[in-house]
């Protein structure tokens, strides 16, 4: 039995030994073969790809909606500054208008003006036309040269 207990104790510091590097902190779990190594790195890559992708899926559904927004309100303001300039056309026009009426109402009292001038005045209408007309040769003249 002596030798028992001589081969027990060897036996026994073995497994002490043993026990310590069993004892490593993070080394609990007996470590995966390389097949099973690589297929839960694969499976941890696809779950890795898969989340990548919806990420990437919700980045462009949102890019695209802003995209419409921005396309709405582009449109919007584009309408928008379509009418100002309509509704400034019009106000021109109607200004033009008014122009063009009090230009003929003016030029309707030149014309009464010039005419009862000559009907009261005839030989110094026919004497102002006449300085007129030799005033308009001369600087036709001079400007041909």
């Amino acid at each position: 039995m002596a030798t028992e207990k001589t081969s027990a104790r060897p036996n026994s510091a073995a497994a002490e030994a043993a026990d310590r590097v069993d004892d490593v902190p993070g080394d609990d779990q007996a470590q995966p073969s390389p097949a099973e190594a690589i297929h839960e790195l694969g499976g941890t890559l696809g779950r890795a790809w898969s989340e990548a992708r919806d990420s990437v899926s919700d980045i462009g559904a949102k890019l695209g909606r802003r995209a419409r927004n921005v396309r709405d309100e582009t449109r919007e303001a584009a309408s928008e500054t379509r009418e100002g300039f309509q509704e400034a056309i019009d106000d021109m026009g109607e200004l033009g208008q008014e122009i063009a009426e009090d230009a003929m109402e003016l030029g309707r009292s030149i014309g009464l003006s010039v005419s009862e001038f000559v009907r009261r005045h005839p030989m110094r209408s026919i004497a102002i036309a006449a300085v007129t007309g030799a005033i308009a040769a001369r600087l036709l003249r001079r400007r041909g040269r």
